[in-house]
């Protein structure tokens, strides 16, 4: 037996007790992290994707359980149904621009990726429309808005890659935009994704 659990851990797999069955381990440590480049924050699992023209985007989720930082306020409610497609809208748009994918589609509500597609899927851990009386009454960047995603790019079950990406506005004298404001962050992540992901498949550097 002593063997056997020996074996097993060097396979990489974790017995968690008599009646549970095994589970795998992460894949491990990053071959690269990058800060600071399209995203904030980029952890490589493999130095190259996979020879795939094909992408697609599982729509990020927005629940109440996802949105753990910061403030959920009314605005927060109204982006919270649309925010996912919001991202990836412009995330296929983009992506088609800049290649090198042939084929980049939003993938519908219930459907399977296709078994060669790099597959690209996360949530919104923030959707903070900041405080409308702080940016008029204090300004100096007070009451700042926040739109935060983590996010996943694997190919079938094997994680290629993790990032994060968080856009900050002020707004200025428009203080009561702050809806149009979280619009235009959520979609400009999308942009941010879609540089990330055609710069990596380009062979480009990250940052």
């Amino acid at each position: 037996m002593r063997y056997l659990v020996a074996a097993l851990v060097v396979a990489g797999v974790v017995l968690v007790g008599p009646r549970t069955a095994p589970v795998l381990l992460a894949q491990g440590s990053p071959v690269q992290t990058v800060k600071g480049g399209f995203v904030d924050e980029v952890k490589l699992y493999v130095a190259k994707l996979p020879e795939s023209k094909v992408v697609v985007m599982q729509p990020f989720s927005a629940t109440d359980a996802d949105l753990a930082e910061g403030d959920k306020k009314d605005d927060t409610r109204k982006m919270q149904p649309i925010a996912g497609r919001t991202l990836g809208d412009e995330f296929v748009a983009q992506l088609k621009k800049l290649g090198p994918f042939s084929d980049v589609s939003l993938l519908a509500d219930g459907a399977t990726p296709p078994a060669d597609a790099i597959v690209v899927e996360g949530k919104f851990v923030e959707i903070d429309p900041g405080s409308a009386a702080k940016r008029y009454f204090v300004g100096y960047g007070a009451g700042k808005s926040g739109v935060k995603v983590q996010g996943t790019i694997k190919s079938g079950d094997k994680v290629l890659a993790t990032f994060e990406q968080r856009r900050v506005g002020v707004m200025g004298g428009g203080y009561k935009d702050s809806m149009g404001k979280l619009m235009s962050d959520t979609i400009a992540i999308g942009e941010d994704v879609a540089k990330l992901l055609s710069a990596w498949g380009n062979g480009k550097k990250l940052k």
